[in-house]
């Protein structure tokens, strides 16, 4: 497919960026362009507005999948598409378009779009649906667009993709009194603060883990704006992340473990909630060669990364149910890191990566 196309495709699919869960719109541009490709199986709204396309190839092979995301970031002017998915889709539709138009390739592909990525919930609502589907498939692939690295440049990851993580929100609730006489209340304040010290503690600490992680205090709220009455309640929100699952529990537990033993000694009651959980994603060697074969065969400069991806990827999902490959492609140095305003997808990478993931099917 000519680069032009494929551009244009990614234009439409950014003026009409949506929230997670709520990508009505987006689902019914992909389906007008799908159903141009004639796939064999086309399945709408899995896992919310979720969308299957599977074609079949004229060789017996293995059963592949290629997945994108549909939703965009929220920001303060509403959703706007600062983490490249619309180039992501506009990917599979291009691949989409390949498949139909050749079908001598071995086994079947799966194209999947997929809802609610953001906020780590699109894929492990569509796997449930897989089965009445009768959807299943040996492999499964993804990419992610990289700013800060060479345009095109393929970085592959051996074993864990990106970390596993957890959302942690702490409420501390006592009792306020008058400012004047702050002997007289149970001030979550300072519990608040003993435990944000603590998690700073187990994050320079080497010691306690297999290997990396870290938390992130990402919101304090502690009494309300006046002069007057001291605080009675506060939450505090802190995201937990590691590459290794046990070392993530581990960290939950010592940290809640912490704030009881401190809301104990205080007066204070506390209650724990969890959100946003994200198991680590993990690649398979196999498919990670896959990968690599086809950006060699392409003549695309490529590498293994050192250090798995600090944050997290519900694509995990489908690595638990198949042999994965998640890689990421240079989106340039051009423009700010994903999720910032001054972030820009880079249509220069829409034809390379198309190409590599036509080779890995046409194998």
């Amino acid at each position: 497919m000519e680069f032009e196309q494929l551009s244009e495709i990614r234009t439409v699919l950014n003026k009409s960026p949506e929230y997670s869960h709520k990508e009505e719109a987006t689902a019914k541009i992909l389906e007008g362009f799908l159903s141009q490709c004639n796939p064999d199986e086309l399945y709408m709204n899995v896992g919310g507005f979720g969308i299957i396309a599977g074609f079949k190839g004229e060789r017996a092979g293995e059963t592949l999948m290629f997945r994108c995301e549909m939703d965009a970031v929220p920001t303060e002017l509403g959703p706007l598409h600062l983490c490249g998915h619309d180039g992501h889709m506009a990917i599979l539709i291009g691949l989409a378009r390949v498949l139909s138009e050749n079908r001598d390739f071995p086994g079947r592909v799966w194209l999947f779009f997929q809802p609610a990525e953001e906020v780590g919930e699109g894929a492990s609502r569509m796997v449930p649906e897989l089965s009445r589907l009768n959807v299943s498939f040996d492999y499964a692939f993804a990419l992610h667009n990289k700013p800060g690295i060479a345009e095109n440049r393929i970085i592959i990851y051996e074993n864990v993709y990106a970390a596993a993580s957890v959302g942690m929100e702490l409420h501390f609730s006592g009792s306020a009194s008058h400012a004047a006489y702050p002997e007289q209340a149970a001030n979550p304040t300072f519990t608040i603060l003993e435990t944000v010290e603590e998690i700073k503690r187990i994050n320079s600490n080497k010691n306690l883990f297999s290997d990396f992680v870290l938390g992130t205090v990402v919101n304090v709220h502690i009494g309300e704006a006046n002069y007057g009455v001291t605080p009675g309640s506060g939450t505090l929100r802190i995201t937990l992340r590691a590459y290794d699952e046990m070392d993530l529990n581990l960290f939950c537990r010592r940290i809640e473990s912490f704030a009881r033993e401190r809301c104990f000694k205080s007066s204070l009651n506390i209650s724990v909630s969890y959100h946003d959980k994200f198991p680590a994603t993990i690649n398979n060697a196999f498919a990670c060669n896959m990968v690599e074969e086809a950006a060699k065969k392409l003549g695309c400069e490529w590498e293994y990364s050192q250090t798995p991806e600090r944050g997290s990827e519900d694509f995990a999902h489908f690595a638990s149910i198949s042999k994965a490959c998640f890689f990421d492609i240079g989106n340039g140095f051009e423009g700010d890191d994903i999720h910032r305003e001054g972030y820009r997808f880079n249509d220069s990478l829409l034809p390379r990566a198309l190409e590599l993931y036509r080779t890995i099917i046409y194998r």
